[in-house]
């Protein structure tokens, strides 16, 4: 469990109310993880949603011929990670700590839980996930055009 005072005064959970952070605090926990380290691997199953209180996250997605391409970098109060609440639940990108970094870490099956008592919940973070697919479409085309020679 995380203290709901570390979360309430993050700006991205500003329009939750005070018992809908409580919850999220509830079912949280804290991760550490040193700079240069694997927060998850594509491919692995999607088992949580995580929030970047401080330190840079780097979105990765494979290339063939073992490459790989940074298509986002993921900074204090953004959010990563949304397979977990999209079925099949697997994980589409690689995320690397690029300096240390404290991540909230948000189970999944506790979170859908959550999110099946408290509708309201459920609309503000699916709208949340949207922008973020939304962006992650847009940044991984960009470096698409880029590698491709389109500019």
């Amino acid at each position: 469990m995380v203290s709901p005072e570390l979360l309430q005064g993050l700006a991205c959970l500003r329009s939750y109310n005070a018992e809908q952070v409580r919850k999220l605090a509830e079912i949280s926990e804290l991760k550490d993880c040193p700079a240069e380290t694997y927060v998850y691997q594509a491919n692995d199953a999607a088992d949580a949603l995580y929030l970047v209180l401080s330190g840079r996250v780097a979105v990765e997605m494979d290339l063939p011929r073992h490459r790989k391409i940074v298509v986002d970098f993921v900074e204090g109060g953004d959010f990563f990670g949304w397979s977990a609440l999209v079925p099949p639940h697997v994980l589409t990108a690689s995320c690397l700590c690029m300096e240390q970094s404290r991540l909230l870490r948000i189970p999944r099956e506790p979170l859908l839980k959550l999110l099946k008592e408290d509708v309201s919940l459920k609309a503000s973070i699916m709208e949340m996930i949207s922008r973020l697919v939304a962006v992650r479409l847009k940044d991984t085309r960009l470096q698409m055009s880029y590698l491709l020679g389109w500019d």
